[in-house]
């Protein structure tokens, strides 16, 4: 059973997430009018996703569950397909259920060894750069692979930027659970 500590965290990161979608992302797209610049901007979405994954201490299905929360709250904004596009945001749960078993299944061999920080950082570079190449993937279901060719290459383009986004993301969001673990609040054992 799950605490609510769990279900405030999931909660938490869900919303936080939906506001970076909001604000940031939504905000970037509408600005430049080019779909898919949030991959290389989002380092406010990897801080998140990092600091999220180290809260919940290797347990299954949190990340799943939040990306579920994630993919109700963002129907209504404009990013990623129009606002209310079910079919497009249905590749939200699907990556988050796909990082939740991918990377949980390595943290307990990088918590026995000391690691964290590179599962931290190897978790971003994962999600984000694994991310947009899935999203290009799902959508040719649905649309002819001509229209998707300058959003790949867009990608293509920014995978150094990517990288470099994923890869400060995921030690700044190390840095900071590293603090949140100092603060002198209640802890669940997971053991």
């Amino acid at each position: 059973m799950w605490s609510s500590r769990d279900i405030a965290l999931i909660t938490m990161f869900a919303v936080l997430s939906f506001i970076n979608f909001a604000v940031v992302l939504q905000t970037f797209t509408l600005l430049t009018g080019i779909q898919g610049i949030g991959y290389g901007v989002d380092i406010i979405g990897a801080i998140l996703a990092t600091v999220g994954f180290l809260m919940f201490q290797g347990r299954r299905w949190r990340i799943a569950v939040g990306g579920i929360l994630l993919y109700f709250l963002s129907l209504p904004l404009d990013f990623g397909g129009g606002s209310f596009n079910v079919i497009i945001r249905i590749t939200i749960i699907l990556k988050m259920f796909i990082k939740d078993i991918v990377i949980n299944s390595f943290y307990g061999y990088f918590e026995r060894r000391n690691k964290m920080i590179w599962l931290a950082i190897g978790q971003s570079v994962y999600f984000s750069m694994i991310s947009p190449f899935f999203d290009i993937l799902f959508f040719s279901l649905f649309v002819p692979f001509e229209i998707l060719a300058p959003l790949l290459i867009l990608v293509i383009f920014m995978l150094p930027l990517i990288l470099g986004v994923s890869l400060t993301g995921g030690y700044i969001g190390y840095k900071i659970y590293k603090r949140l673990e100092k603060l002198p609040l209640p802890v669940e054992s997971i053991h």
